[in-house]
């Protein structure tokens, strides 16, 4: 949840998050005008998450608007001020709801996917579905389903 700058390194642990939810006072604020480069994975990152072009214009001026990290993908809620704390909260309840092995499993795969190829990819997915399938909270999430009640996943 970002409400207010997120400056310099506050910027780069803005872009380590999974997830980013802003308002209209987010702003994203670099390292430029202390004459320095993003550091702290902020070069690694921001390119793979906006494209390099917008990336570039970021590292030239220095400065990102919600609005326009919005548009970019930066954030991925755009909410007014008074809605971000509820927004952010409901979000967490929806993630809090699924099983945690398939979060974890999932924020792995994708993540060495950025660096890798389609074919490395697929196999990843297919070990890993293979663990999942198995896992106590596969089993948890079916029962759950048959006894028409919420799942209660331990991560295991």
């Amino acid at each position: 949840m970002i409400n207010g700058a997120a400056v310099g390194s506050g910027m780069d642990m803005a872009l380590h998050c999974d997830i980013r939810l802003g308002c209209e006072n987010s702003r994203f604020i670099g390292y430029q005008q202390a004459g320095q480069i993003m550091e702290n994975g902020g070069c690694y990152y921001l390119p793979k998450m906006v494209g390099l072009g917008r990336a570039l214009e970021f590292a030239y001026t220095g400065s990102l608007s919600a609005d326009r990290a919005y548009e970019w993908g930066l954030l991925n809620y755009l909410v007014p001020s008074q809605e971000l704390e509820k927004t952010t909260r409901d979000l967490c309840d929806r993630i809090i709801a699924q099983p945690p092995l398939v979060q974890w499993i999932s924020k792995r795969v994708m993540r060495a996917a950025l660096d890798s190829t389609l074919e490395t990819t697929m196999v990843l997915t297919s070990n890993a579905g293979g663990i999942l399938q198995s896992s106590e909270d596969a089993k948890e999430a079916r029962r759950a389903f048959i006894q028409k009640r919420k799942p209660r996943f331990r991560g295991a």
